[in-house]
């Protein structure tokens, strides 16, 4: 019965803009988790998979990407159904409204989607206050996505970075870097050497006073482009080691696709690209480093194909969206066997 219901709903949804349909989910997310009823969604075997990464403890290696909660309002619900870490944000020092709308375009045929949002969010005081009101009730590993704001010069960008890593340092298992978002006016710069080398400097050295100012490591990840020449890769992939970055995601969204919209593609479509850029990350990055493959996660194979090919952390978003709690399920089910 929660299987049909949970189908009809997906079908249902499809009939509304793909943005409201986001939004109308997540809500009534919300809603079943106030009547306490989410356990009848929740996958049974959530816990099965056990793995200490980073000093930092995952009940499964299945978590929600960067993205689906900006605002850090439903990381606990989550969590509830199962995923071993969910990833909030991006979140910028002051609320953004984002591109305008619509923003996001469904194919559903192809299971793909497009999305120009371009980093709306509530802004880092709200954001914050989310987490520490939601925290209570999250037992996983909760990752914080962060950006420059569109006003934001490249030149100053690193300001933008060390100020929410300032802000939200205590808060985090882990903190993400996005400079790989195709939405965000100027954002892809920072991947240049020059300034990707000056922005990563900043960053360690900023992490290094947290460090010992609060007895804290949070570790620290690259959130890379699949856009990127196999030489940039390279070099952001030496930068970041050099400067202690502690793993990266592979990978965001591309703007290397066919359909008539501007945007980052996500889903079905991505799949084989960001399959075969993880496999290029593996190849160039230390053993140490820590590899969480994210795009184009679609079935329970890409799961297995991505933990094979050298992924500690696998995080759904598109294939999650078309599939519902069925894919978590059998996410679960391959990365514990």
């Amino acid at each position: 019965m929660i299987k049909f219901l949970e189908e009809l709903a997906l079908i249902i949804l499809r009939f509304f803009p793909a943005e409201a349909a986001k939004k109308i989910t997540l809500i009534l997310l919300k809603i079943v988790y106030g009547m306490n009823l989410i356990g009848f969604f929740a996958s049974s075997n959530f816990q099965k998979s056990k793995i200490n990464i980073k000093n930092l403890s995952f009940k499964n290696r299945i978590g929600i990407a960067g993205g689906l909660d900006k605002n850090a309002e439903y990381f606990h619900i989550f969590n509830s159904l199962g995923f071993g870490f969910v990833e909030v944000g991006t979140v910028t020092l002051e609320p953004q409204k984002g591109n305008p709308k619509p923003r996001i375009f469904r194919f559903s045929k192809d299971k793909t989607l497009v999305n120009s949002l371009g980093f709306n969010n509530a802004g880092s005081v709200q954001v914050l206050k989310n987490i520490k009101k939601y925290k209570p009730n999250f037992d996983g590993v909760l990752g914080i996505s962060i950006g420059k704001s569109k006003n934001t010069k490249t030149k100053n960008a690193w300001q933008d970075y060390l100020h929410l890593m300032d802000y939200f340092y205590l808060e985090a298992d882990y903190l993400a870097i996005n400079i790989s978002s195709p939405n965000t006016e100027n954002l892809r710069e920072l991947s240049s050497q020059e300034n990707f080398e000056f922005l990563l400097k900043k960053i360690s050295q900023k992490k290094v006073q947290l460090v010992n100012m609060h007895k804290k490591n949070t570790p620290i990840f690259v959130k890379l482009s699949p856009d990127e020449t196999d030489e940039n890769l390279k070099n952001l992939i030496e930068v970041s080691e050099k400067n202690s970055i502690d793993g990266f995601i592979c990978c965001n969204t591309t703007t290397d696709h066919i359909y008539p919209t501007a945007g980052g593609m996500s889903g079905a479509m991505l799949s084989k690209k960001a399959g075969n850029m993880q496999k290029k990350v593996a190849e160039f990055k230390q053993e140490k480093s820590i590899l969480i493959a994210s795009g184009g996660v679609m079935n329970a194979n890409d799961v297995k194909e991505r933990l094979i090919n050298s992924a500690d952390l696998v995080q759904l978003y598109t294939g999650y969206i078309y599939q519902g709690n069925s894919l978590l399920k059998k996410a679960l089910q391959i990365s514990s066997s």
